[in-house]
């Protein structure tokens, strides 16, 4: 390994900075966490850390540089990305439409709360885990950190390159999972306690829904 400790403290603060920025990854997590269950956020969780790896690897390949910049490339990128997250946003906002909906004259009719498995949307067709990673291979946010900040830390012609990137990689997964694990931690214990109070689960599905569409709009404003 080449990197002095100066480099790795300097990967290291920048590393923590953008894992800490706001985004759709840590969004998707939280929203996966508290509507289905904490076994669900570490599955999202896994999609993320997998998708962060594929970037990291592209990224020292030279993809990742190729996709920066403003180039047209970038562009659709973003575009993409934008899209898959309004889909998934309009997808959160129906859903808690749909809930309030159903709550109403379940409420009516028993004069008592919705039950829980009302307002779950624990369906068999959900994958979160191929949901994040589709989210996180379309972030722009990710790539370009990798192509900008990432790559000033390994270089192609160094003889140890891959032992670099994989110093570097660990210290980037572990401060994810670190934060992540903190995300689904206290999105799953909102979750069980909003579970029967129904106007917070609907609540949660519109607040989230509309996150993901406003992450879409900046994307979409962000290619032109």
């Amino acid at each position: 390994m080449t990197l002095t400790l100066t480099q790795l403290a300097q990967f290291t603060l920048g590393a923590v900075l953008i894992v800490l920025l706001p985004g759709p990854n840590s969004l998707f997590v939280a929203t996966t966490a508290a509507k289905v269950s904490r076994a669900a956020g570490w599955r999202a969780a896994l999609g993320v850390f997998i998708g962060d790896g594929v970037l990291m690897v592209l990224a020292v390949l030279g993809a990742g540089t190729l996709l920066a910049g403003g180039s047209v490339s970038f562009r659709r990128l973003t575009l993409a990305g934008g899209a898959y997250l309004a889909w998934l946003g309009f997808g959160l906002i129906r859903q808690g439409i749909a809930l309030r909906r159903e709550a109403r004259p379940s409420a009516a009719a028993t004069g008592a709360e919705p039950t829980e498995t009302t307002l779950t949307m624990h369906d068999a067709r959900y994958s979160p885990f191929r949901r994040s990673l589709a989210t996180s291979l379309l972030n722009p946010k990710a790539i370009l950190f990798f192509a900008a900040f990432f790559v000033q830390f390994v270089h192609p012609d160094d003889p140890h390159l891959w032992n670099n990137f994989g110093v570097l990689a660990v210290i980037m997964q572990c401060i994810s999972a670190a934060y992540l694990a903190t995300v689904i931690a206290v999105s799953a214990r909102l979750g069980h306690r909003a579970s029967g109070r129904p106007g917070l689960v609907i609540g949660a599905h519109l607040v989230a829904g509309t996150a993901f569409c406003l992450f879409a709009i900046k994307l979409a404003s962000a290619s032109f």
